[in-house]
């Protein structure tokens, strides 16, 4: 009987494992009160040399005295001058050897962030989230005063005289539906000026009159300008047909008329953005009660 002679063992082809790869991508919510700020958005290296405030600086400051490597920083979307946030999501991109955990990074936050600006949660995500490309709805809050107020003059806008309350909401309402905002908004070259808002919401909370809008984007000062129109309607300045006729053949001379009866931006508030899977909304709440 012959010997049985053993194959020799062939190689593996599969390559030895590697240590799994630190965690590169957060996804933050950012809080923040408008009020000395040129908006969300970084301006550019040159208006940054000229202290020009936006709360991506100020966040991008605080990683980079960490000794953090930045590479990507975005938001859900630009926020003016001067106007807030409750909820802007943001998707962080963090490089170099050694990344913190969320539970570091919300400590460094929440000591080198100045009072005005507070990231209220962050979690790890998918290196693919992209908080503007992900988002199904954006929500803007807007809120009236009907009184002057001492304590909430940041966060309002206190209309003097009297407001016709049904003709408010009236107006208000009109802008809900798919409408060409080309005279309500500024629009950049080659943007469509189409617009579906899903929803305009109108609540009343003690001396605050609350208006909501909701839709999958909004072009540039859109929001200022319809709460801008609902108000001159209110006040009898303006007609609702002029709202209409606006909306449904908007002109250039109907885009300056309206770019000088935006509202203030105090007033103005990011509400929240919503994704896949996200809970519905509730009824609009006000920031600060004015009684």
């Amino acid at each position: 009987m012959k010997p049985v002679h053993k194959l020799p063992t062939k190689p593996s082809r599969r390559p030895p494992s590697k240590p799994s790869s630190p965690i590169t991508a957060f996804r933050l919510v950012v809080e923040y009160d408008g009020s000395r700020y040129h908006g969300w958005q970084k301006q550019g290296e040159q208006q940054t040399s000229q202290g020009v405030r936006t709360v991506t600086g100020s966040l991008e400051r605080v990683l980079h005295e960490a000794g953090l490597q930045v590479r990507t920083l975005g938001g859900s979307g630009r926020t003016d001058a001067g106007v807030h946030a409750l909820a802007q999501v943001a998707h962080l991109h963090l490089g170099g050897p050694q990344i913190p955990e969320p539970r570091e990074l919300q400590r460094l936050f929440d000591e080198g962030l100045p009072a005005d600006v507070a990231v209220r949660s962050i979690s790890t995500c998918s290196p693919n989230f992209h908080a503007r490309h992900d988002a199904l709805e954006r929500s803007y809050l807007y809120q009236l005063s009907t009184r002057r107020s001492a304590l909430a003059k940041p966060f309002i806008w206190w209309v003097k005289g009297r407001l016709d309350v049904a003709r408010l909401k009236e107006a208000w309402m009109a802008f809900q539906g798919s409408h060409d905002a080309s005279a309500f908004a500024d629009l950049e070259p080659g943007e469509d000026p189409r617009v579906h808002i899903a929803s305009c919401e109108f609540e009343i909370d003690g001396s605050l009159i609350l208006l909501r809008a909701t839709a999958d984007h909004f072009l540039r000062r859109q929001v200022r300008r319809m709460v801008g129109a609902a108000v001159l309607c209110a006040q009898g300045r303006d007609k609702l047909t002029h709202i209409l006729q606006d909306l449904q053949q908007p002109t250039p001379e109907a885009n300056l008329h309206w770019s000088g009866k935006a509202a203030p931006a105090a007033g103005l508030f990011l509400e929240s953005v919503r994704y896949a899977g996200d809970t519905p909304q509730e009824p609009p709440r006000a920031v600060v009660r004015v009684a």
